[in-house]
């Protein structure tokens, strides 16, 4: 008994739609180092929130918090790039996952926007059409990756 299952490449998807996964796991890399290894997290240097106005300990919440972030997107990282090598077949549920977050992080910006708006927010409306054609390319039969 193994923790992981078999690998499975067998996708019969749009290949456009495994081309796109490797954007975003290069993404959710990059994403994912920013926000976890950067000393405020990204949230001055790249979001442009006035950390510097705030006291210490809301400093701190803020900075945990973007580390937090970017934990979650090293994991989607870890999770992305082992499905372009190894199961290829999980791409449409993956590509549902990065659909459902994106919805839900719209639907977050309209409920609690931000005082800024940063890069991430700018990329979200871009990237949701987007993830949305791939979704639905890759559970069409297509050219198999």
């Amino acid at each position: 008994m193994t923790l992981f299952p078999q690998p499975d490449n067998n996708y019969v998807g749009s290949s456009l739609s495994l081309y796109f996964l490797v954007i975003l796991a290069c993404m959710f890399t990059f994403r994912g180092c920013v926000h976890y290894f950067a000393p405020d997290g990204g949230s001055g240097i790249i979001a442009g929130i006035p950390i510097e106005t705030y006291p210490e300990g809301a400093v701190q919440t803020i900075i945990n918090a973007f580390g937090n972030y970017g934990r979650y997107h090293l994991i989607e990282a870890v999770l992305a790039w082992l499905i372009i090598f190894r199961w290829r077949a999980w791409i449409p549920l993956f590509l549902l996952y990065v659909l459902t977050t994106q919805l839900l992080a719209v639907a977050l910006l309209i409920a609690k926007p931000l005082p800024v708006v940063p890069p991430g927010q700018v990329s979200l409306y871009v990237l949701l059409p987007l993830t949305a054609i791939a979704f639905f390319l890759s559970r069409r039969r297509g050219d198999a990756a």
